[in-house]
């Protein structure tokens, strides 16, 4: 069996008393290794779908197992630790906190971990951290704001942020949408 397994899924919103079916009987299978894209014009519903089967929202109808986990059957504190713990999140806006500096920022999902509360736990994360940061180029601006970096900087800090916690998988929403590429 996969690391993520979804079974006949369905995601229907109501609005204004009509009924939107997003998500319609969805089934897929993901692998331990394997990269999946997902594809659709705007609107098609591939953000419902990453938020769905990662239990940020709940479905409509149907299963979604992770990691041995079927997500609707778990209490909402348990789902939030199976997030923090297993999955990592890149998303297309950059949420990072404003005090924070962007290595504060990246070390923060490890720190709320059990393993993250303890002094060898918290200096595994930093040292992590440290690595994931020069791996991806952005080692210089650990101690920087947030409101200090590039585009491009700061989706490089939230990559290392989705990955601290050494996830089982990753979900990225349009993970370089708000990044500008520049052609010389």
């Amino acid at each position: 069996m996969g690391i993520l397994k979804v079974s006949n899924l369905c995601k229907t919103y109501i609005i204004n008393k009509r009924q939107n079916n997003v998500l319609r009987n969805v089934n897929l299978e993901i692998k331990e290794g394997e990269m999946i894209g997902v594809m659709g014009p705007s609107g098609s519903g591939k953000t419902t779908l990453l938020y769905t089967v990662s239990g940020m929202d709940s479905a409509t109808a149907g299963k979604v197992d992770f990691c041995g986990n079927e997500i609707s059957s778990l209490s909402p504190d348990r789902i939030s630790r199976l997030r923090l713990e297993k999955m990592g999140f890149v998303f297309q806006q950059m949420y990072m906190l404003k005090n924070l500096s962007i290595y504060d920022n990246i070390i923060l999902p490890a720190y709320q971990t059990g393993r993250g509360r303890t002094k060898a736990g918290r200096q595994a994360a930093n040292d992590r951290a440290r690595g994931l940061m020069q791996k991806l180029g952005i080692s210089e601006i650990a101690d920087s704001d947030i409101n200090e970096v590039s585009g491009g900087q700061l989706q490089r800090a939230c990559i290392c942020r989705s990955l601290i916690n050494q996830p089982e998988i990753i979900f990225a929403d349009e993970p370089t949408g708000t990044v500008k590429l520049v052609h010389e």
